[in-house]
């Protein structure tokens, strides 16, 4: 088969080449099942990470909520005030800081949206 090849070339360069194409050959047709498999591969991953963190995210929302609960009552102890207005006072403050983090970040990511829909039109195609 490779004969009329031979009277061109030695044998022993068109075998090196040959097996340089074959492998590279094998390299572009693997690499895409490769890809759809790693990426397979990482969305499940993903999706087994984001199913775990949304099953301890009730458990840890309700820890951190005793955490700033038991931080307000010892900050509280430190006012001249009564208890319970200490604790309505500690807790008033922790919830306004709350409600001021979404906000900015709220606004951040109106912001954000924004900047991009400004951007989009300059876009082309």
């Amino acid at each position: 088969m490779f004969e009329e090849i031979f009277e061109f070339i030695d044998k022993d360069t068109f075998t090196k080449y040959f097996r340089l194409t074959i492998v590279v050959c094998a390299y572009i047709i693997f690499r895409k099942y490769y890809s759809q498999w790693a990426a397979k591969k990482q969305t499940e991953t993903q999706m087994a990470i984001d199913e775990k963190e949304k099953a301890e995210k009730p458990e840890r929302d309700r820890r951190e909520q005793e955490e700033l609960e038991e931080r307000l009552e010892a900050e509280s102890k430190q006012f001249g005030w009564g208890k319970k207005t200490r604790k309505n006072v500690k807790i008033t403050q922790a919830v306004l800081e709350q409600i001021a983090q979404e906000q900015r970040e709220r606004h951040q990511t109106s912001y954000d949206a924004q900047e991009d829909a400004d951007i989009e039109d300059l876009l082309e195609d």
